[in-house]
């Protein structure tokens, strides 16, 4: 079974808030709840942006957008109540650029803001705004312990970054610092034509999962027909002991008639011509600095005569088996990995009914 962990702040936010309201009240019995009483400025509410990711990337993010906590005992002092209140009431300004995949500053993206400013259900808070012409944009005269910032335009590819969070105050570690002179920026990739893909999804599932023996046993893999396959492009072999003995651990890829090219691009839309190497090897002892037991590496992937190209994230675990594959091809030999855009589907109609589409003229 896939294994992941997410500590998220938000995480942390309400175990710090749930151990300072039990040591305000654990000597006190409240005789009723009651809402936090905050003074806040009026917000301008405006809807939930329309956020576009580049399919195939994986995008994770470790803010919230709400958090919910019970309310603050009635029966609790001024004095606590305001220790509360005070860590969710720290200043909120922030400074953020939208450019381009060239670095170009752009105009009209729409940004959404999101925080809570207070530890309550109607303590969330939502505002928006557009870059201007130099792609800036900035939010001010607001609080709370975190800010979440959405970031897309039309005609626009989002980056993994395109959502990102922010802490403010004591609550988290890792406070953010807000800068003018140096804003958070937030790349957009201007969408250009499209290819059709072959890529690991299989109905609801992104990635192919295989079972592949930990003896160092190689195991082929085809790509184009989503299955392992002795004939594949892909082979991959691992010797992982037992866990809790593992003192080293090994995983490796190899491409026989192809290769691979690291990628950490926001954007993995052109596949490399050249530098492909056959084989990855990755290898790790516990007594090294780069000991882990669970990879996760992107590369971009060539293979075949005529070759054809694409992208390839692998993840796995010393813990388990399975090893996770997630990527898209394009078939016809261009290195053009841009997934094309989705078409409507026109809904099918009843057997023996006929649309009639109006004549307004």
């Amino acid at each position: 079974m896939r294994k992941r962990i997410w500590l998220t702040c938000g995480a942390v936010l309400v175990i710090c808030a749930l151990l300072l309201l039990h040591r305000a009240t654990r000597h006190e019995q409240p005789t009723s709840h009651g809402s936090v009483e905050v003074i806040t400025n009026e917000q301008k509410q405006s809807g939930a942006l329309d956020q576009s990711q580049a399919p195939g990337v994986s995008t994770t993010s470790n803010v919230i957008t709400s958090v919910v906590l019970p309310n603050i005992a009635a029966g609790s002092s001024n004095v606590h109540k305001q220790q509360i209140l005070t860590l969710w009431q720290t200043p909120i300004d922030f400074y953020g650029k939208v450019v381009d995949e060239r670095t170009n500053p752009v105009e009209g993206a729409s940004i959404q803001f999101n925080w809570n400013e207070e530890p309550t259900e109607s303590g969330a808070r939502t505002s928006g705004t557009t870059s201007d012409s130099d792609g800036l944009f900035s939010l001010h005269g607001q609080r709370g312990p975190t800010l979440t910032v959405m970031v897309g335009k039309e005609g626009y590819h989002a980056s993994r970054g395109g959502r990102k969070g922010f802490s403010f105050g004591s609550l988290a570690p890792g406070q953010f610092s807000p800068d003018p002179h140096n804003p958070v920026v937030f790349v957009l990739w201007k969408k250009g034509q499209g290819a059709e893909l072959i890529t690991s999804q299989n109905g609801i599932r992104p990635d192919l999962v295989l079972r592949v023996p930990t003896d160092n046993t190689p195991t082929r893999v085809d790509l184009l027909q989503k299955k392992a396959d002795a004939s594949g492009q892909l082979e991959i072999s691992q010797k992982k002991p037992p866990l809790a003995e593992a003192t080293k651990w090994s995983f490796s890829m190899t491409i026989p008639d192809g290769g691979f090219v690291e990628n950490s691009d926001e954007f993995p839309f052109e596949a490399p011509e050249t530098n492909y190497q056959s084989t990855v090897e990755l290898r790790f002892t516990r007594a090294e600095p780069d000991w882990t037991t669970h990879i996760e590496k992107t590369y971009y992937i060539a293979f075949g005569h005529p070759t054809e190209y694409g992208w390839l994230r692998v993840e796995t675990d010393l813990s388990q088996q399975s090893v996770f594959l997630k990527y898209a091809i394009n078939p016809s030999g261009s290195r053009n990995l841009e997934p094309m855009e989705p078409q409507p589907q026109h809904p099918q109609l009843p057997p023996g009914t006929t649309e009639v589409i109006p004549d307004f003229k």
